[in-house]
């Protein structure tokens, strides 16, 4: 990095883009800088402690939420708040609603895709936000219709019932979501949709706060603690925790962490945590990022560098040429 008048020149850690004349939030962390405050990036606080968002009910709740989002509203949060925000809300809450389907396979892999949309849209480094304005709006429309749980259910099972699919004012709505009305759409749907319930549910709390600036409460500021991680009830990279040398990453799972490669440990974990690893010996997978949960987990190729995995060893090799990792 280097100085240019008062401001620092330093490659965004969240953005990758340089900035001259004012400092990311994330880059202000990181460098220590904390006698300065953006003017030009509103913060949101949002807590992983926060039971409105994040209750400790034994089945997951499935009710919509019972307003409309406000899409005037929600352009202005999604201007403001930072990428690693969107990102890590999506992860949070995507966590959450695993926690409660993790035991149903199909259920599951239906719940990941929903959420890789939402991030797509939300929180990718090449986003539109018109698209995204326009997906928010979708799912206002799917989340809101009547008895949307009961009647996707329905449809997926072949039974007669209401189709929103074939309903003149939200049929649009329904097809940019899930795809053309048939028989697959509808399981697809039926499996998507709390998924898309809950994150819609909570993304009108926050809308709320955000129009109350509500910004006194102590909690955590997704897009600039380094202290961030999720908490123990929300199931993310749970076969992480587990200390199983053998882990296997959901779909959702290497799709964020190649978002935010090579940093993406940091984003899911925080940077402390990952600190506090390396200090103790662990290292990170030279092309996903990912941090072993006990040293020497995973396979060198060099003296110094190791990968997590043969998927992430083909694409290193790919990148450029590398020797044959050593067997342990």
């Amino acid at each position: 990095m280097a100085a240019t008048g008062n401001a620092i020149a330093v490659e965004c850690m969240c953005c990758r883009y340089k900035r001259a004349d004012k400092i990311c939030p994330i880059a202000r962390v990181i460098m220590g800088l904390t006698d300065v405050h953006p003017t030009a990036v509103m913060t949101l606080t949002v807590s992983m402690e926060d039971m409105e968002l994040f209750p400790k009910d034994s089945h997951l709740n499935t009710k919509p939420q019972s307003g409309h989002i406000d899409i005037n509203t929600f352009t202005q949060m999604h201007s403001s708040l930072d990428r690693l925000w969107w990102s890590r809300l999506v992860i949070s809450v995507r966590g959450y609603v695993v926690n409660y389907v993790q035991h149903d396979d199909e259920v599951l892999f239906h719940t990941d895709d929903a959420f890789i949309s939402i991030h797509r849209y939300l929180a990718e480094e090449v986003s539109d936000k018109r698209l995204g304005e326009q997906f928010v709006a979708d799912l206002d429309a799917v989340v809101t219709y009547p008895l949307i749980n009961e009647i996707l259910l329905a449809l997926s099972s072949s039974r007669q019932a209401q189709n929103p699919f074939l309903d003149n004012q939200v049929e649009a709505s329904f097809t940019r979501v899930f795809g053309r009305p048939n028989d697959a759409t509808y399981r697809v749907a039926n499996g998507q949709k709390h998924a898309y319930v809950v994150f819609m549910r909570v993304l009108c709390i926050l809308q709320e706060r955000w129009k109350a600036e509500r910004k006194s409460r102590k909690s955590i500021r997704f897009e600039t603690d380094p202290e961030w991680q999720p908490d123990d009830r929300v199931v993310l990279f749970q076969e992480f925790y587990q200390g199983n040398r053998t882990w296997v990453l959901l779909d959702f799972d290497r799709y964020i962490l190649a978002q935010w490669r090579p940093r993406g440990s940091e984003v899911i974990f925080g940077a402390r945590f990952v600190e506090k690893k390396m200090r103790a010996g662990m290292q990170l997978c030279a092309w996903c990022g990912m941090i072993e949960q006990q040293r020497n987990q995973f396979t060198h190729f060099t003296e110094d560098k190791v990968v997590c995995s043969p998927q992430c060893w083909e694409m290193l090799q790919g990148h450029h040429g590398t020797a044959k990792p050593q067997t342990k």
